[in-house]
């Protein structure tokens, strides 16, 4: 398979137009996706495999996101627990 220089080039102008803050997580993004190349360079469509795989990176992400969220509201009752008690050892 023979891909041209000029295909590769116009290709890549798209990210120069990204957002500066998008394209920050964009680059994060593809660094995370490159390190499961050994899986998407196997696949019969390659570019097919690459997005599957950013879309498993981005929902790990949101779980370990909600897992972080559920411990910070865990965190924040048992904090407000130990507050009421000591409210009410004083009366």
């Amino acid at each position: 398979m023979h891909i041209s220089l000029h295909l590769i080039l116009s290709s890549m102008d798209w990210r120069d137009t990204l957002d500066p803050i998008l394209k920050e997580h964009f680059h994060d993004l593809i660094t995370k996706v490159h390190a499961e190349k050994k899986a998407y360079t196997s696949a019969k469509n390659i570019s097919h495999a690459q997005l599957w795989c950013a879309l498993a990176v981005l929902a790990k992400e949101v779980s370990n996101l909600e897992l972080h969220i559920k411990e910070l509201k865990k965190q924040s009752k048992s904090r407000d627990v130990k507050r009421v008690k000591r409210s009410m050892e004083k009366l």
